[in-house]
């Protein structure tokens, strides 16, 4: 009776769950990579924050891999920690968004909820993607 909540039949415009996953992956190592850039630079210009938002993008970056391993491989249990991971940084990051949202920083604040609502809808995607596979481990 455990019925699995929130589970995509395809992505937009009826692209399968395994492409778009893969899409995500790879937009998620890029992306991952430019901000791992622009942590570097903050943080040598002396803003603390810069190598938080290093870290948190090598995380990304790792986590995409494995993403991308899990899907070539189809691997449920490599598609999932993909999954976990981003969930614990969106959650860090709607902490962050509401923190810039109290301290009066509007359109950054809502520029970080847009972004956050992509990356929920993105981990619906990989998490449909997830249990159409079968091979767990």
């Amino acid at each position: 009776m455990t019925e699995a909540k929130c589970i995509l039949s395809s992505f937009c415009c009826g692209i399968s769950l395994r492409s778009a996953s893969m899409g995500i992956a790879i937009a998620s190592i890029v992306w991952g990579a430019i901000d791992s850039i622009i942590g570097i630079f903050k943080g040598v210009q002396g803003q603390g924050q810069g190598w938080g938002y290093l870290i948190c993008s090598i995380i990304i970056v790792i986590a995409s891999c494995i993403l991308l391993q899990g899907i070539k491989k189809d691997k449920r249990a490599y598609v999932m920690s993909w999954v976990w991971v981003i969930s614990i940084l969106i959650f860090i990051y709607i902490i962050l968004a509401v923190v810039s949202l109290i301290t009066l920083n509007f359109a950054n604040g809502v520029i970080n909820l847009i972004v956050i609502g992509l990356a929920i809808y993105c981990v619906l995607v990989v998490r449909s993607y997830a249990f159409t596979v079968s091979t767990i481990f």
